[in-house]
């Protein structure tokens, strides 16, 4: 029986948590939770989620192996134990900004994608630009190919990054296949101001210091910066020092800024 009580104190742990991370999302962006559940209705009707697990159950019944940094081969995506919590509020950001144009860095199989690509479709305008290196499962890489604290996320060989974005809401998407750090400041230039960025590449100090940087300087007053495992160095928490902002929590891992 022990177990079944740890388990018990742990979800409860998880739902207090996932609950004190809404309150301030919520907050953060002057949402009232009458608002939040219209937006997870709207996912619902979509059918989305659905959609993504599907494909998901298609990435394990037919990626199998390891990276050559010993890395178990994984989707990527953006659910745990909360389930899609961070794509619920990542879509309910995106609707309530409206952007004109979104920037994003790291697609892989694309969930997040599909949850920025659906609000827009929703809001009837805007574009998102996505910059991404994808690694492909069961290809062989040099060992530096990529940074050397990358999981194990990997396109299965054969798709495309975004493979898993419905077909329906990709008329909006605009992929750029390379690094950020050769890409990202082009892009911004011809994109400038933008309204939203999400970071979700390298979680390397330098290459998370570079985008973060570049892409809070070309974010319009008001817009919003994304960034996923910003506890794992001190980058993101550095620019928030820098501009005097708060952080406001999207997920266990992922936060926002707002300009």
């Amino acid at each position: 029986m022990m177990p079944r009580v740890v388990e018990t104190a742990e979800t409860a742990d998880l739902q207090r948590r996932a609950a004190e991370i809404e309150r301030e999302f919520l907050a953060g962006f002057g949402l009232r939770p009458e608002q939040l559940e219209r937006y997870r209705r709207e996912l619902a009707e979509s059918g989305l989620v659905a959609h993504l697990e599907a494909r998901a159950a298609e990435f394990w019944r037919t990626v199998e192996g390891r990276t050559v940094r010993g890395q178990r081969y994984n989707t990527g995506r953006i659910t745990g134990r909360t389930g899609y919590d961070e794509g619920l509020r990542l879509y309910a950001l995106v609707r309530e900004l409206a952007p004109r144009a979104a920037v994003e860095t790291g697609v892989c199989n694309g969930v997040s994608t599909a949850f920025l690509l659906a609000a827009l479709e929703r809001n009837r305008a805007g574009e998102l630009h996505s910059i991404d290196l994808p690694e492909f499962a069961g290809r062989e890489y040099a060992p530096d190919a990529f940074w050397a604290g990358k999981g194990g996320a990997v396109v299965p060989d054969g798709k495309q990054p975004g493979w898993m974005v419905p077909v329906q809401l990709r008329a909006r998407w605009r992929l750029h296949v390379g690094r950020s750090q050769e890409l990202l400041p082009g892009l911004l230039a011809r994109l400038e101001p933008i309204d939203v960025f999400l970071h979700d590449s390298e979680h390397s100090y330098e290459c998370m210091s570079f985008e973060l940087a570049a892409a809070f300087e070309a974010l319009r007053p008001g817009g919003a910066l994304v960034a996923d495992d910003v506890d794992g160095n001190g980058a993101f928490h550095e620019l928030a020092r820098r501009h005097g902002r708060a952080p406001i929590r999207i997920g266990p891992k992922m936060a926002a800024l707002r300009k």
